[in-house]
């Protein structure tokens, strides 16, 4: 036979154990503490001051879009007082869709430099957000007019780098409309000075305009020779040797990247100032509106604005890029030198032409008083104030 050992059953289920009545009171009170409401937080007395009582303009809301707007400001019922005499009131005007970091940092260097200028004129700036840019604009000239603004200037949200400096050229240019020099974003990167090879037509054609024959940018020639200039501050001709002064250029259309103008202007011409349809922007209506009334737009080429990080350095840079995409979308035209040539020739033809008819505008008279740089009226022919014909016929 075999040993049969007989081995004890483990124990089956949780075994009791003996609880002191102590640890009995502390298990209870820590359960009690557990189900009880947590105590609330104690916060540092802080006395804070009352806020002023400022009177706001009553909001509604922005009918098919985002947010709230006030309503635009009516200048006949403005209480603020005119600038002292000779001592301009600028407002800074920014149409803006979305906020960037970059031109967020940008314009608070911009606006730190302003104020180092200390009382050398008055300044303020208007966010117009969210809007139509027509609308927009608007509302920026009436906000400039309600303040008793001397000058509104324009500035997009891409445009970065800005300075004081900038500013005060534009200023002591003392033209009615006259903006700074900006390469278009995209590709082929355009200089967005520019003047009409038909002065016929309005600047508002010019976009559904499929001839050769439409813009053409503004070119850096000799005052007297014509010759083509290397610099725009050159000071003197590189071919005849004659003084040059080409720095401030008339336009036939400026973007508002970065644009002074006189609140005068807007006592001149016919409302809407500005307007656009999906055919043309509303720096082209703008520019038809001045050219109504014998006005034009200038360009200060010494004042070179960074578009989006496109600038006078990065632009061949971009056009680099631009010009590979634009193969590998196979949207090139391959032509031979010779028809390159031709066309070129063509283009060059049209624009000395149009250069060397090219005379000064005739003065522009508001209530007896000349708006425009006064001239007197001679012999030779003169350049149109409106869209047909030549004045000196």
């Amino acid at each position: 036979m075999s040993d049969v050992i007989n081995h004890p059953a483990p124990p089956q289920g949780p075994q009791s154990m003996p609880i002191t009545p102590d640890e009995l009171n502390l298990l209870m009170e820590r359960r009690k503490r557990m189900e009880a409401a947590p105590p609330p937080p104690i916060y540092p007395n802080l006395t804070l001051p009352e806020s002023p009582a400022v009177a706001h303009n009553k909001q509604g809301p922005l009918v098919g879009g985002e947010g709230f707007i006030e309503p635009l400001l009516d200048p006949s019922t403005s209480n603020v007082l005119p600038p002292k005499e000779g001592k301009p009131r600028i407002l800074i005007g920014i149409p803006m869709l979305s906020v960037s970091f970059e031109f967020l940092e940008s314009f608070l260097k911009f606006w730190t430099d302003l104020l180092s200028k200390g009382d050398k004129y008055e300044i303020g700036y208007f966010f117009a957000y969210r809007r139509p840019v027509h609308m927009a604009e608007e509302a920026i000239v009436k906000a400039a007019q309600y303040n008793k603004c001397t000058h509104v200037l324009f500035m997009d949200d891409d445009i970065y780098d800005t300075s004081a400096e900038d500013l005060d050229k534009l200023l002591a240019a003392d033209k009615d409309v006259i903006g700074g020099v900006m390469h278009a974003s995209k590709f082929p990167h355009a200089m967005c000075v520019f003047r009409r090879f038909d002065t016929s037509k309005k600047v508002i054609d010019m976009p559904a305009d499929t001839s050769m024959y439409r813009l053409y940018e503004v070119p850096c020639l000799c005052t007297q020779c014509k010759a083509p200039q290397s610099h725009w501050d050159g000071k003197h001709c590189s071919a005849c040797g004659a003084k040059q002064d080409n720095l401030i250029q008339q336009a036939d259309l400026i973007p508002f990247p970065f644009t002074l103008m006189k609140m005068s202007v807007f006592d001149k011409i016919k409302t809407p100032w500005f307007h656009c349809t999906a055919g043309y922007p509303t720096d082209s209506w703008f520019a038809d509106r001045l050219i109504e009334v014998g006005m034009t737009e200038y360009a200060h080429m010494g004042v070179r604005l960074n578009h989006a990080g496109v600038t006078d350095e990065t632009k061949p840079l971009y056009a680099q890029m631009g010009m590979a995409k634009a193969q590998k979308a196979n949207a090139i035209v391959n032509i031979t030198p010779e028809q390159m040539q031709i066309h070129q020739n063509l283009l060059v033809n049209k624009m000395k032409e149009t250069e060397d008819r090219m005379q000064p505008k005739p003065p522009f008279f508001n209530d007896g008083k000349i708006a425009v740089n006064s001239i007197e009226p001679k012999t030779e022919r003169l350049t149109l104030v409106t869209h047909g014909g030549d004045a000196g016929k």
